[in-house]
């Protein structure tokens, strides 16, 4: 009766073995591994008892095929034998498949016991793993020889362990396969599960203790193979029957652990990133005709902004430009129809003009194509972080069904985005530090500790200090700078005054009144005083002039006279204008100083980036008519790095070179300039060190203690200071003016000045020079020494590091 229930079959196929190489066996560890079917016998024989009739009967059945041919019952080495019994291995692969797996399934092979090969296989089985003309089977593209024989050996010792000990391992190592899925082309994955019911292993020595392997016998995972392979060798054991392979879509697990990865990359979440992440969501969704967006929202004082560099991967917003005010617009218009609408998952599978009406961000993805589209808004707490969307050429391919794939990934994308939003927000603090604070990386640990006091203590009397520490203070002034600016108002006022005179002799042709005729001989009046010299004084009273007397009487004539209001019109817009020529010379003589001092501070900001290598310290710059700044250099700003005075003297070298070097950069910017101004050069030593406090009411560093103001004291009244020889200014332009108290600070100054010299940075010659009595500040004296416009310019670190 059974043989009517199971009709003879007839092979489709005759079985073959396939190995995954000689190449690769070599290189794994040899393993008695034998195929038999025995173990099955076994297993059918003593579940038949618990099964139903039918399954008992099939059983009965299997058992009596093998056992009617005594080749199968034995050890099989000669796999013609298996070639031969074809048609019973395909009776065996209908009976297992239901065994082993619960899903209706076609993709498996039958395996040598713990061996990467395979002696029968399902016709699923051979496209996923097996190459073009089946004589090879596949193994897992990039994975060594190693990564293979940690999978092999941890799969027998589990086997071994739970056997002989009763212990399992915490590690299930498996083969996944990255395949191309034939129809979209698309990356697939698939885990290869290796079912060993039918598996028996025998000792063939004596079984070493478990204490003395390698295996941990906390977390039960093997610490280390190779000490494993020589306590437990697998010579002990012999191993027979067979393994069934099955092979699972793991695609979707596969994915979620790729973004897993992803998010734990170190760095910027940058473009590649973003891309990689949104490949991800493809995968998942398996369809290749498709586009993925991953758009960041990123937020400025709780005000989204367009950031190009985020909306470039979006589907809706690729085409945004952060400099366009009407992108600016469009955006806005986005994230407000996505706040106000809850921002929930949306799917549209077919976009119309109704549609485009409604959700008028989707007329540039319609015009390139789209048809239709899935927004899904990712948030968290604190509101929106971003948005995916889906997006097809195809009407009606983006449904529920394909909205439903990507949720598994919705968590981990938006812990993606948070961590961009983080990314954005940390490169605006550090750029805030960097550029607009007075905080810098060397005393930013310093800050840390205060503000941790601060939470510890919860006391408002952190302070933070930095003692003994040596200041060098530097200053690059325009010289005239004050002259060269009033001079420049000066001639901007005789413009507007000739402004008003010639509106003034224009309304006289249009109306005959006595007081513009006054008004005319007082705005000449005014011109003359300031003809040839103008002081504060005189500048406060022609202001007061223009904005008391011309103006309300041109404001009254605007008002009631139509045709005086096309003039007066015409002189208020130019009054507004501030590009028109009564600003002309203001403007020329801001455009010098602003480009003398930014090619100063980016000289200075360039080199800082050099000399902070050399020993931490603090910089501060700062814009006055001209550039001052502040270093501070000593142990207790880097506790960390032993300081010694060779640093000291070598940023003391440095800056002598580099104001050298700044009054070359402002002295070769002459042609360009509109005001030809020059600078002059100034340095003040200060040999004893320092205590210095930031100071949390003005967000700066100040010097501490009565001594230590002195200092203070001196660098703000030495723009002011003159010669007692000749009385003229100490600073003088193409020269650098060195400060100092004491014959050490003379001979050490000297040094440097000679090496400069040498290197025809400096001209020959040094003057020496005592100051006149500055207020509250006696014994001063200087040293000056002329620049070499035209030298050859020398690397600074190289020059510093030879001398020290």
């Amino acid at each position: 009766m059974l043989d009517e229930i199971v009709p003879i079959l007839i092979p489709s196929k005759k079985s073959k073995v396939m190995t995954a190489g000689s190449a690769i066996k070599q290189s794994l560890p040899d393993v008695d591994s034998n195929i038999s079917f025995l173990p099955l016998i076994n297993y059918l024989k003593e579940k038949t008892p618990d099964v139903s009739n039918i399954k008992s009967s099939f059983y009965k059945y299997l058992v009596k095929k093998f056992e009617d041919t005594p080749e199968l019952l034995q050890t099989i080495s000669d796999m013609v034998v298996l070639e031969e019994n074809s048609e019973l291995l395909e009776l065996l692969g209908t009976m297992l498949f239901p065994v082993v797996s619960k899903h209706e399934k076609n993709t498996f092979a039958l395996a040598t016991p713990y061996q990467f090969e395979v002696f029968y296989y399902s016709d699923g089985f051979r496209e996923l793993f097996m190459d073009a003309k089946e004589e090879r089977l596949l193994l897992p593209a990039g994975m060594s020889a190693e990564q293979l024989k940690a999978i092999e050996c941890s799969m027998i010792y589990d086997h071994i362990l739970e056997k002989f000990y009763g212990v399992r391992l915490n590690e299930s190592p498996a083969l996944v396969y990255p395949v191309a899925d034939a129809a979209t082309g698309l990356k697939r994955y698939y885990k290869i599960r290796c079912d060993r019911r039918f598996i028996d292993i025998q000792l063939k020595g004596t079984l070493p203790r478990l204490q003395d392997c390698a295996v941990c016998m906390n977390t039960f995972r093997i610490l280390d193979l190779e000490k494993q392979l020589h306590t437990m060798p697998l010579d002990l054991f012999r191993i027979e029957g067979f393994g069934v392979w099955i092979a699972e879509d793991v695609t979707k697990t596969e994915a979620l652990e790729a973004s897993k990865k992803i998010l734990l990359q170190q760095g910027e979440f940058d473009a590649p990133v973003i891309e990689q992440l949104k490949s991800v969501v493809q995968i998942m969704i398996g369809l290749n005709d498709i586009e993925i967006g991953l758009m960041p929202f990123v937020k400025i004082n709780d005000e989204m902004v367009l950031e190009t560099e985020f909306t470039k991967h979006s589907i809706v917003g690729k085409d945004w430009k952060a400099d366009s005010e009407a992108d600016k617009m469009a955006f806005q218009m986005y994230t407000r129809f996505l706040t106000e609408r809850g921002a929930e998952p949306i799917p549209i599978s077919q976009i119309n003009q109704e549609m485009l009406d409604f959700a008028t961000f989707l007329k540039a993805p319609y015009a390139r194509g789209t048809r239709s589209y899935i927004s899904y808004p990712l948030r968290n707490g604190d509101g929106l972080l971003g948005m995916l969307e889906v997006s097809s050429n195809v009407p009606g391919q983006m449904t529920h069904e394909v909205m439903s794939r990507i949720e598994p990934a919705v968590p981990l994308l938006s812990v993606a985005l948070l961590k961009v939003r983080d990314i954005f927000l940390n490169r605006i603090e550090q750029l805030i530090k960097e550029k607009f604070t007075a905080l810098q990386q060397s005393v930013e640990w310093k800050f840390t500790e205060a503000a941790w006091s601060f939470l510890r203590d919860n006391s408002c009397n952190v302070r933070v200090v930095f003692e003994d520490v040596y200041p060098l203070y530097g200053a690059i002034d325009i010289r005239n700078s004050s002259i060269e600016r009033s001079q420049a108002i000066q001639k901007d006022l005789k413009e507007h005054l000739g402004l008003i005179d010639k509106t003034l002799d224009q309304l006289q042709e249009l109306t005959s009144l006595p007081l513009l005729e006054g008004l005319k001989f007082k705005t000449g009046n005014v011109l003359h005083s300031i003809a040839q010299a103008m002081n504060t004084e005189d500048e406060v009273r022609t202001n007061e002039f223009i904005e008391n007397e011309v103006q309300p009487v041109f404001g009254h004539l605007q008002k009631s006279n139509k045709q005086a209001q096309f003039l007066i019109d015409s002189y208020y817009n130019t009054v507004k204008d501030t590009d028109s020529e009564i600003y002309h010379y203001r403007h020329e003589y801001e455009q010098t100083l602003a480009m003398i001092n930014n090619a100063v501070l980016q000289y200075l900001e360039k080199e800082e980036e050099q000399i902070q290598k050399w020993y931490p310290h603090y910089f501060e710059r700062y814009r006055t008519d001209g550039v001052e700044y502040n270093i501070y250099i000593g142990q207790s700003i880097a506790p960390n790095c032993p300081f010694d005075t060779l640093y000291l003297k070598n940023i003391r070298l440095w800056q002598l070179k580099s104001m050298a070097e700044a009054a070359r950069i402002t002295h070769a910017l002459l042609p360009q300039m509109k005001v030809p101004l020059q600078t002059c050069q100034l340095i003040l030593i200060h040999s004893p060190s320092i205590t210095i406090c930031f100071r949390s009411d003005e967000k700066r560093f100040d010097v501490e203690g009565s001594y230590n103001i002195r200092y203070e004291t001196i660098k703000k009244r030495l723009d002011k200071a003159r010669t007692k020889e000749t009385g003229e200014r100490l600073t003088q332009p193409g020269t650098i003016a060195i400060v100092y108290s004491n014959q050490k600070e003379l001979q050490e100054y000297q040094e440097y000045i000679e090496f400069l010299q040498n290197k025809n940075i400096l001209k020959p010659g040094l003057e020496l020079l005592e100051l006149e009595e500055l207020q509250g500040v006696k014994g001063l004296k200087a040293m000056r020494v002329e620049i070499n416009m035209e030298g050859e310019k020398i690397p600074i670190s190289a020059q510093c590091i030879e001398t020290t």
